[in-house]
């Protein structure tokens, strides 16, 4: 079997501890991903050395998890992780084993992996190690568990959400016994730390197949079970493609997750256009690139407003710096959605001319409600907020523009999202920081100390500029401050 680079750089390591008697191997990802022929993310290397072994051979290493016979060693500024073969004992909590014994077989090593695809090794001279029979599994697309199914998931719960992540990944059918032994131990997910939940469910919707991971978490009903409760939105999407599957078992749905039919009246009616946009979400969600934006579009597939997203990132435990991204997306989807489901043509003409009397914007050239709108909501929630939201509804125009008629108006849409695009770009400035003057030349203009008044005059100056009513000129704004201040004292204070 033929090496990537990033495996032929790694190789000298496994020649160091081969030198000393040591057999020693890569194993897991890096192997199931070379066989794929796909690109490395990690390289795992298990080995007979015992850590303090490990540790003499190489200058540079650090005790990552002695414990579970783990050292990471630094070459060439490059960080391999090397472990030492092992067994597990009776694992704790439902997730770490609670104790290890070090081995020098090979294959009671891989014995203990979670699926067949992960429980393969690669000698030094390209042969692949492989007793459960992971390389038919890849062949045959079949995701299986090392064994009895039932141990491997009863050992570590968080194996039961790694099923899906995988099956969808590789686009592997998992096999009815791995199947039937997540339906059996769902349960267990209570036990598994949200952010190792939130972990994997990141790594779906970053994945190249999130709808087909939707599909399966949906299917198996694991979602009801986690340690902390997922909103109820999520929650009875699930519930509701689980329900249509099982009722239409016949129907091509395994690839169109969380789909119910639309037909029917009222609240039924409804219903069914919700779930069909939550389908038709998660059918392209692949044709987002970033994954922010695809967590944006389910969010906002799901009906969730600014806050209640930032609740869910909060229980997945994600950093507070992507919540606050979220919740500028959804804020801004939320004034931009309402405003272009009800824009329609008798309406904006009214409108149009008042916006362009008190703006300046040309009525002939462009939408100026809209775009004035617009470009007030992307100072409130921040230009990288409506990027992302330009690139979700981009791909999914639904989202924005309704379930309705969508096919007879895509041209449409995609002109209004296209001038909405190119006002961002032109957009003279779209924070207090791209202003021409700074707060001390209006505290020079104004004579007076600093106070609330002086924020608050800088937002009047940066929606004026934003609209294009005054030049992003300091003269200019200077004299529209000093105007302000004449006039409209009272409100700026």
């Amino acid at each position: 079997m033929s090496m990537s680079e990033a495996l032929t750089k790694a190789l000298p390591l496994l020649y160091a501890l081969e030198r000393r008697g040591y057999e020693t191997v890569f194993v897991g990802g890096c192997v199931r991903d070379t066989l794929l022929g796909k690109p490395l993310k990690d390289i795992d290397i298990a080995t007979a050395a015992l850590p303090e072994q490990v540790i003499a051979v190489f200058p540079q290493t650090i005790p990552t998890g002695l414990q579970h016979g783990t050292v990471t060693v630094v070459q060439e500024k490059e960080t391999y992780e090397v472990t030492t073969f092992r067994t597990e004992s009776a694992y704790e909590r439902f997730r770490r084993p609670a104790q290890v014994e070090f081995v020098t077989a090979l294959d009671e090593d891989l014995r203990r992996r979670d699926f067949t695809i992960n429980s393969m090794a690669m000698r030094s001279d390209g042969a692949i190690v492989d007793p459960f029979g992971g390389q038919d599994d890849l062949r045959r697309r079949r995701l299986r568990c090392v064994g009895d199914a039932d141990a491997r998931l009863q050992e570590d719960a968080l194996r039961i959400v790694r099923a899906v992540r995988f099956a969808a990944a590789y686009d592997l059918r998992i096999a009815p016994m791995t199947w039937r032994a997540i339906i059996r131990y769902r349960e267990r997910l209570v036990h598994i730390a949200m952010e190792r939940v939130g972990l994997e469910l990141d790594k779906m919707i970053a994945g190249s197949r999130p709808n087909r991971a939707a599909a399966l978490l949906a299917s198996s009903g694991m979602l009801a079970w986690t340690k902390e409760r997922l909103p109820a939105a999520m929650l009875d999407a699930a519930e509701a493609y689980a329900k249509a599957k099982a009722v239409r078992r016949h129907a091509a749905i395994a690839e169109s997750p969380l789909a119910v039919a639309s037909a029917g009246t009222g609240a039924a009616a409804s219903a069914g256009r919700r779930m069909a946009l939550i389908a038709r979400t998660m059918r392209r969600l692949h044709l987002i690139t970033d994954s922010e934006d695809r967590w944006a579009a389910v969010c906002a597939a799901l009906s969730l407003r600014g806050g209640q997203a930032s609740e869910l990132f909060g229980l997945l435990k994600y950093s507070s710096q992507r919540s606050a991204r979220l919740a500028a997306i959804m804020g801004l989807h939320e004034a931009m959605s309402l405003r272009l489901l009800s824009h329609t043509d008798a309406a904006d003409a009214a409108r149009d001319v008042m916006i362009a009397e008190e703006t300046g914007i040309d009525s002939r050239t462009d939408e100026p409600e809209l775009r004035a709108h617009w470009r007030l909501s992307v100072l409130k929630h921040g230009k990288p907020a409506a990027a992302g939201w330009l690139a979700v509804v981009g791909a999914i125009p639904e989202l924005a523009f309704g379930t309705a008629g969508i096919g007879e108006r895509v041209s449409s849409a995609e002109a209004k999202l296209n001038r909405l695009r190119e006002s961002l770009q032109t957009m003279p400035a779209c924070s207090v920081k791209e202003l021409a003057v700074k707060g001390k030349d209006l505290l020079s203009l104004a004579g007076k100390p600093s106070g609330p008044w002086l924020g608050a005059l800088l937002q009047r100056l940066l929606e004026a500029a934003a609209l294009g009513r005054v030049p992003n000129e300091r003269e200019s704004l200077l004299a529209e401050a000093a105007a302000l201040l004449q006039t409209k004292e009272r409100e700026i204070e």
